[in-house]
């Protein structure tokens, strides 16, 4: 611990002591002030989450934006969607098919490739390998779109259009995944963070106990299968959910390369009805109150902010959800980490 218990005796360690946890249960409460935000103008209604100055805490509580939402992911409230291509639980779908694959391709990939680096490769085809694979993260994001957004429309050629046969007029076959959902995955499946991190762990392992295995006539994969998997549980859980969380809350991406609404993810359609709410001027106080009777109608059902509270809470659920299932394994390999 930081400040052992006999320490604490001493006035001064223990102002010390109290010091860091007031700071960290600052830290805590800015973190959740947020989610608290969302929750209460989750159950406000239309018009007093547009109030200012704003309220603490709902004073007419309304479930009417959880009911909005819940006939969006129906597609049975036909003024409501109108605003929307297709039903709520349509991009939601889509979230989770692209989550999922780029976890079924990305964890197995990218735990290989460190394995690999760590247990196989020796030498200087190791060194060049490993800085090979950490440079990936070094290059910004924002650097790659424009090489990815052409590998999509020609793939396996970065370039507008694909080159031409020597000695020839045909050009190359090429594959052609702009505006699927494999657009997006494919780009995301290798990660040079986990990379790090599985490395790191898989060169804690033992070479007596890899070599042993071999001795045995174990195969490679079966060693790595029944030996190096179930010893790397702990950094498998922090991977999975690093991956899931980014793989689920990426936006700039899906929102260049989809350019079809139905395929599009729930963070980018989160981000499309913004826009269509502040079209309409349910999200701008002056607007609101001066709109129509039908439109007053809308704003009473939830379609203001607090129908995209609703949203934003859906929206990160399932991160929440993926931390609680590898909460005891992501502690673990914490602990882990910290002993190093």
């Amino acid at each position: 611990m930081l400040f052992p218990r006999v320490g604490r005796q001493q006035w001064r360690v223990r102002a010390a002591w109290w010091g860091v946890v007031a700071i960290l249960c600052i830290g805590i409460l800015l973190h959740l002030f947020p989610f608290y935000f969302m929750i209460i103008s989750s159950l406000k209604s239309s018009f007093e989450v547009l109030a200012f100055p704003p309220t603490w805490w709902p004073e007419h509580p309304t479930l009417a934006a959880w009911r909005l939402v819940y006939s969006l992911v129906r597609g049975n409230n036909a003024a409501a969607a109108a605003l929307l291509d297709g039903p709520l639980g349509l991009y939601f779908k889509n979230s989770l098919f692209i989550a999922g694959f780029t976890l079924f391709l990305g964890v197995p990939i990218t735990s290989f490739a460190a394995y690999a680096n760590s247990k196989l490769q020796r030498g200087a085809i190791a060194r060049w390998s490993f800085i090979f694979f950490i440079g990936t993260m070094m290059m910004p994001d924002a650097l790659t779109l424009i090489p990815n957004f052409l590998l999509t429309r020609n793939w396996p050629f970065p370039l507008p259009t694909p080159p031409m046969i020597p000695g020839t007029s045909t050009p190359f076959p090429t594959v052609r995944i702009w505006d699927t959902a494999w657009a997006v995955i494919l780009p995301g499946v290798f990660s040079g963070f986990n990379f790090l991190l599985f490395k790191g762990f898989f060169d804690t392992i033992p070479d007596s106990v890899i070599q042993a295995a071999r001795v045995d006539g174990g195969s490679e994969f079966n060693i790595f299968r029944r030996i190096v998997l179930p010893m790397s549980v702990p950094v498998y859980a922090v991977a999975v959910w690093g991956m899931f969380s980014s793989a689920w809350d990426q936006f700039l991406w899906p929102l260049i390369v989809l350019q079809t609404p139905s395929k599009v993810p729930m963070s980018v359609e989160i981000y499309t009805l913004i826009q269509k709410f502040e079209q309409v001027g349910t999200t701008n106080a002056q607007q609101a109150f001066a709109q129509s009777q039908q439109m007053q109608q809308l704003m009473e059902a939830g379609l203001s902010w607090n129908g995209l509270m609703v949203l934003g809470l859906l929206q990160s659920l399932p991160v929440f959800v993926a931390f609680l299932v590898c909460r005891e394994y992501l502690l673990r390999g914490i602990r882990i980490r910290g002993l190093k």
